[in-house]
């Protein structure tokens, strides 16, 4: 990925903030449609793995919400209170018509610490995400930070810039500093199967992570 060629493709993504926001504020009228037809099952699929490690007081931070897809699964099955944050405001627009978050903010995950207390969550979710982080350690040691000890943390990325970033060594780095236990790191999954990009050579992989 090269910030400076802009973000034109999902497959290719970027990490350059301003170009992803651009990307996503164009898109956010269709974005569920669109996703909807390219059978994407991440946000249904990290739900169903998250909801019964929580109960309906419980408080989870939505990374990266986008439309509120992840959030609309979960409140599903768990009556959580969910705080939601997104660089775009055409997005963060859409969820907050849902009206299913506590709070709805703009924040660019590039830059972190994030904007919350030391454990202010009791689980962090993170759908779709990954592909668009610089620094992703840095992102992940900061959602560790603000989730209880003894909470979760759930996030997916691609399964070639899984291997790209050699994230194998990354979640063992980050287990063995002690800020996390790992639960489980899935087998890749389909991901957006009946988009052109993607179809079966891109997939999904999901880890799940307890805060120490």
């Amino acid at each position: 990925m090269n910030s400076d060629e802009g973000f034109d493709s999902l497959k290719l993504g970027s990490v350059d903030t301003a170009s992803i926001e651009s990307y996503y504020d164009d898109w956010a009228d269709a974005y569920d449609q669109d996703l909807q037809e390219w059978d994407y099952r991440a946000p249904a699929e990290a739900a169903d793995q998250l909801a019964s490690h929580l109960s309906n007081i419980s408080m989870v931070l939505d990374v990266g919400c986008g439309t509120g897809l992840f959030a609309k699964a979960l409140v599903s099955q768990c009556k959580c209170a969910i705080t939601g944050i997104d660089i775009s405001a055409a997005s963060l627009k859409k969820a907050r018509h849902l009206d299913i978050y506590s709070d709805l903010y703009r924040c660019d995950l590039q830059q972190p610490p994030l904007p919350f207390y030391n454990s202010q969550f009791d689980a962090v979710a993170s759908v779709g995400v990954m592909t668009y982080i610089a620094e992703p350690r840095a992102l992940l040691t900061d959602l560790c930070r603000i989730v209880k000890p003894s909470g979760h943390i759930l996030f997916t990325h691609r399964d070639d810039r899984w291997k790209e970033q050699d994230f194998d060594l990354l979640m063992q780095e980050l287990e063995a500093s002690g800020v996390w236990e790992i639960l489980d790191i899935s087998d890749p999954r389909l991901y957006l199967p009946l988009n052109a990009e993607f179809g079966d050579d891109i997939k999904v992989v999901f880890a799940f992570c307890r805060v120490c």
